[in-house]
């Protein structure tokens, strides 16, 4: 027996249906004139090629992946921000970012475990 508060598969099916309907004529009444944004550039990656980027990033990790937080805190000073990653990270981490590299315009991050000793984990090139 059904409370007076709850609804039966009919009436669930009949508001899906109502919903359905009004979707579609919301969608009807959409306009279908679709201006496309031209794609430019961002200006912080300067004349630098995907390949460049993706050249910094590979060269990057072979230097810094693996080692003490503390090196690279050395080489580089206090980062310009300090983030949590969304979940934690797997494993846990944080990340340290840095300016950008004005020979790739990549925004230099790093996800950093902080499990035990801080240890970078990797590069981005954001």
């Amino acid at each position: 027996m059904q409370s007076a508060g709850s609804s039966g598969p009919g009436q669930a099916a009949a508001r899906g249906t109502w919903s359905l309907a009004l979707l579609l004529c919301l969608g009807g009444c959409a306009d279908v004139d679709v201006r496309r944004i031209p794609l430019e550039q961002h200006p912080n990656f300067g004349g630098a090629s995907t390949a460049a980027r993706a050249e910094r990033e590979t060269q990057m990790n072979r230097d810094w992946q693996n080692r003490p937080l503390t090196e690279l805190l050395a080489a580089y000073g206090k980062p310009q921000m300090v983030m949590n990653i969304p979940g934690g990270g797997m494993p846990p981490s944080f990340a340290v970012v840095y300016g950008t590299d004005p020979d790739s315009g990549c925004i230099d991050a790093f996800a950093v475990s902080s499990k035990g000793e801080p240890v970078v984990r990797i590069y981005h090139c954001r």
